[in-house]
């Protein structure tokens, strides 16, 4: 009987009917519907090995055989290797893999990095398929195409909701200190020297400080003080003047008064004096872990971040706020660009290929963008009523969320909305997504071509943060911001300049 089945599946995978067969898995927690046009496709008989790379974050990623990779093996009649690399070493990882030629079936690319090989022929061009899969089809036109050469698609954007960090304070310690949350970089400035010099956590001890903030070595630039740059008029990298995009490397002024306020704050002990060895989740760690006042925070991991503080603090109570305002009335919060891409090898089995852009279009349909974000029903949570739902434990053991977060989801801002969770608390975060979207500070050059750029530019933008770092640590004067810029420029900046503007207009 096990063979007559086994016969009867594979001739019914051969003109198209998964469906069929897929019915007869009873192991399957999530059964193909038979309107879903992802599994209706033929090619899934043979069981096929994927290789895929994806970015981790804090606690790593998932074991071999956590129950989320098996459902999709059983779905898909694959044995998918997933590779977890550090969101720290992933750049570098990215160009061993590349000097080796030899990368996975699937993988994340970073934008950089897409743009510097986006013409050897490694990225597989879904374009000629793309109309096959819906859900991918759907993809919101401009992320969906950005950096890609025209005429082509060669990877798909991991979806980030562009102004999602909310600028978060302690409340607990502003009621401490009976202070209210500033409305201005001056008042915040004042708020975050209280925090770092009247003790308000209480223990007796000068070891908490007012903000800091990071180098992302993605992008050469540093974040987390991004309301306190747009508030001193400084652009997100690249502005639109009058048609033409200018680089922030050139707005001396505004850097000299950015320097200035930021060096104070070295000086005196608001800033973490630790900034230099941050990485890219230090400062959220150093709020959660009662060191320091404010901070950006994610909404969509809002129950987390106060979970966190509160093992430390049970009183502790992180509140979002709006950006405050500079001596001129600017203001801005941080923008994330949606540049990332995952990718498909271009020199793997077509058959691969296809059995992979079935998984990713899966992902993005209802039913795949439930089964990533809340896992199995019965596993990971279950039905209490109509609309209500219950997490259960292996929700936290499994950790059921991860291709969501770190791998590829759908284009919507609720990704990180659990069924089991309390309305309101939802519409708590959305609320905080309209705040900080008030608040925009764009980069209107994200993801532009310079062959000087790509070539050189990465070198170009250390140089200059590493003149920045200096002078906010007081070994050089504000006013060498000045030789700074010019050596940008000197460098190779005009040339950017002038490659980003043509790319702009094209």
């Amino acid at each position: 009987m096990k063979k007559k089945l086994l016969v009867l599946c594979a001739l019914m995978l051969s003109i198209g009917s998964v469906i069929g067969c897929s019915k007869q898995d009873a192991g399957s927690a999530s059964p193909q519907k038979t309107d879903d046009k992802t599994a209706v496709s033929n090619g899934m008989s043979e069981k096929l090995t994927i290789t895929w790379m994806a970015r981790a974050f804090q606690g790593g990623g998932w074991p071999d055989d956590n129950t989320m990779i098996k459902e999709l093996n059983k779905k898909f009649n694959v044995d998918i290797k997933m590779q977890w690399v550090p969101a720290a070493n992933y750049k570098e990882k990215l160009n061993v893999l590349a000097a080796s030629n030899d990368f996975p079936d699937v993988f994340f690319v970073l934008n950089p990095e897409f743009n510097k090989w986006k013409k050897q022929g490694i990225f597989m061009d879904v374009q000629p398929v793309l109309s096959e899969y819906p859900n991918l089809a759907k993809i919101p036109k401009e992320p969906l195409y950005s950096l890609n050469p025209k005429g082509k698609l060669l990877g798909f954007p991991y979806y980030v909701t562009e102004t999602r960090d909310s600028l978060s304070v302690r409340e607990d310690w502003l009621k401490k200190l009976n202070l209210s949350a500033p409305k201005t970089i001056d008042e915040f400035y004042d708020v975050a020297k209280a925090f770092a010099t009247k003790d308000p956590d209480g223990n007796g001890q000068q070891d908490t400080t007012g903000f800091s903030f990071y180098y992302d070595q993605t992008n050469n630039t540093i974040r987390d003080v991004d309301f306190i740059m747009a508030g001193f008029g400084l652009y997100n990298q690249w502005k639109d003047i009058n048609g033409k995009l200018v680089p922030y490397q050139t707005q001396v002024e505004e850097w000299k008064k950015f320097l200035t306020f930021m060096n104070k704050a070295y000086t005196e002990g608001v800033l973490d004096k630790d900034f230099a060895v941050n990485k890219i989740r230090s400062t959220v760690d150093k709020f959660e872990g009662n060191k320091v006042g404010f901070a950006y925070l994610n909404p969509n991991d809002w129950n987390n971040h106060k979970a966190a503080i509160k093992k430390l603090v049970p009183d502790a109570m992180p509140t979002a706020l709006e950006p405050p305002k500079g001596p001129t009335g600017l203001t801005g919060t941080l923008n994330l660009d949606m540049l990332d891409k995952n990718v498909i090898n271009a020199k793997i089995d077509p058959k691969k290929q296809k059995r992979i852009l079935m998984i990713l279009d899966y992902f993005l349909s209802p039913e795949g963008s439930d089964f990533i974000k809340n896992g199995i029903e019965g596993v990971h949570y279950k039905k209490v009523s109509d609309g209500k739902f219950e997490k259960l434990e292996a929700a936290d053991k499994d950790r059921q969320n991860l291709l969501n977060n770190w791998v590829f989801r759908p284009f919507d801002p609720g990704i990180q909305m659990y069924k089991w969770e309390d309305p309101s608390y939802h519409q708590m975060i959305r609320d905080m997504f309209a705040q900080n979207e008030k608040n925009s500070w764009k980069n209107k050059g994200a993801g532009l071509e310079s062959e000087t750029l790509t070539r050189a530019g990465s070198n170009l933008n250390i140089k200059f943060m590493e003149s920045v770092s200096k002078i906010i640590m007081g070994r050089d004067p504000v006013s060498s911001i000045e030789k700074a810029s010019a050596d940008w420029l000197a460098g190779g900046g005009n040339k950017i300049i002038e490659e980003i503007n043509k790319s702009y207009t094209e």
